[in-house]
């Protein structure tokens, strides 16, 4: 099986999570979003080698991607709520927690894609690519 078809939940919760991002900061640009995913690898990376945290220096948007897809990351970990206020039941019907590896294998993966989406498509490739298939499986969900 591949990281698309394991992780597909944790990755399409991440992804919302970027796109969350586009749709409130619209000149949001894929490098920005590389930086975001650099940073994560970076700190999930050092965590799993018991090295502390990395200090980083992210742009304005960046650090924004950076916290909300971590938010997103911690919660897939079991590591805290995914909305602040809601109780342990809520929103924890089918989620099952993922270790550190798989976090990482995670967000290399969706780093992977935004340099392919942005080779092809231009400074915001990904983003609308992703924009778009996000947008398409709500409806699919939605008929």
């Amino acid at each position: 099986m591949n990281v698309e078809e394991e992780y597909f939940d944790t990755l399409q919760n991440i992804e919302t999570a970027i796109v969350g991002v586009y749709k409130s900061q619209p000149a949001l640009l894929d490098m920005e979003v590389l930086d975001a995913l650099d940073g994560l690898i970076r700190v999930y990376g050092w965590e799993k080698e018991g090295r502390g945290t990395p200090k980083m220096r992210l742009s304005e948007r960046s650090q924004q991607v950076f916290e909300d897809c971590r938010r997103i990351c911690e919660w897939r970990l079991g590591r805290q709520l995914l909305n602040p206020g809601e109780s342990e039941q809520e929103g924890e019907d089918d989620k099952e927690d993922i270790t550190v590896t798989e976090v990482l294998l995670c967000l290399k993966r969706i780093r992977s894609s935004v340099g392919l989406w942005n080779k092809q498509g231009g400074r915001q490739g990904y983003l609308n690519y992703v924009r778009q298939f996000l947008d398409d499986a709500m409806q699919r969900l939605d008929t």
